[in-house]
């Protein structure tokens, strides 16, 4: 783990002096060959693409998609070395909001508006790690992420992170903390679209295919009462990011088990109903490597 410690350290010094285009041009590259040498990892995401594109998943776009996904995921890959010399009011310059119905700061402050807190529910998509980084220049944030088993590498990658305000909750046991969190009336950003087995996730409707999902950010919602906010940043053109909320939605009050699990539903499918319109429009920003609906329906349109 030390060799990887110190080959990161020397790529976020390399990267902050590097040229944006290089930056992710190298890192497309890199991308591009992982894509064409592993073929499980290729033939997952044209899987995942041919649900999203509603096409047979040997359709010559389904494979350009997928490609496209795999070159893109280069930018967040190159960006997240990059993170500790980002400037954020740079980002935010060239930041447009493709809000509907409202602002993003404008369906953040009704979510905190009671005081409950509110999760917000990102995915694979896009830039998340900016995401973080610009709700939390107005707004207290949380976000759950993975930790490194090298604490050094940990300090370095999960440091950028802080220092762009955004608190880490560590992924393994995290539900106290994210509880904590939302009593505080905080924002706790979750990174939701993480594929399950029938036995232990609730099924969705997604793409018009049913998968299934973690319910664990709805039931925690509903157990504090606190909204939740779909909400993305993803890649324009020419150095802009483009940002989209959805109106928050409050859990209802349940008196029975059985409210619960329809309420839990309920919320759920909300995130996933709110993450397909934006990934339906820009689907090569979706960066979704591994089976995500059941294996009876792969290969399926």
């Amino acid at each position: 783990m030390s060799s990887l410690y110190w080959l990161a350290r020397t790529a976020v010094g390399i990267s902050g002096v590097t040229p944006r285009p290089v930056r992710y041009g190298l890192g497309s590259v890199i991308s591009a060959v992982s894509y064409l040498g592993w073929r499980s990892k290729r033939l997952h995401t044209q899987q995942n693409m041919s649900k999203v594109l509603g096409l047979p998943v040997n359709h010559p776009r389904v494979k350009r998609v997928a490609f496209a996904s795999w070159r893109n995921y280069g930018r967040p890959a190159s960006d997240l070395l990059y993170f500790p010399h980002v400037r954020m009011d740079q980002i935010e310059a060239n930041l447009v909001d493709l809000s509907q119905g409202g602002t993003w700061e404008q369906y953040a402050r009704q979510a905190l508006e009671p005081g409950k807190g509110a999760i917000v529910a990102s995915a694979h998509f896009g830039s998340w790690d900016m995401a973080g980084a610009v709700v939390a220049r107005s707004f207290p944030l949380s976000a759950i992420a993975e930790m490194f088993k090298d604490e050094r590498l940990n300090n370095l990658i999960q440091g950028s992170r802080r220092a762009k305000n955004v608190e880490i909750i560590p992924m393994e046991n995290s539900a106290r903390r994210i509880l904590q969190d939302l009593r505080r009336n905080r924002f706790v950003a979750i990174v939701v679209d993480r594929p399950m087995t029938k036995a232990n996730g609730i099924e969705v409707n997604f793409f018009g295919h049913k998968a299934y999902v973690s319910g664990g950010p709805a039931a925690l919602a509903l157990k504090c009462d606190a909204a939740i906010v779909p909400g993305l940043v993803w890649y324009g053109s020419r150095g802009k990011f483009y940002v989209r909320a959805f109106p928050p939605m409050f859990p209802r009050s349940c008196d029975t088990p059985e409210e619960r699990t329809r309420e839990i539903a309920r919320l759920t499918q909300y995130m996933y109903d709110a993450l397909e319109e934006v990934i339906r429009e820009w689907p090569t920003q979706w960066f979704m490597f591994r089976p995500f609906w059941p294996e009876d329906e792969a290969g399926q349109k």
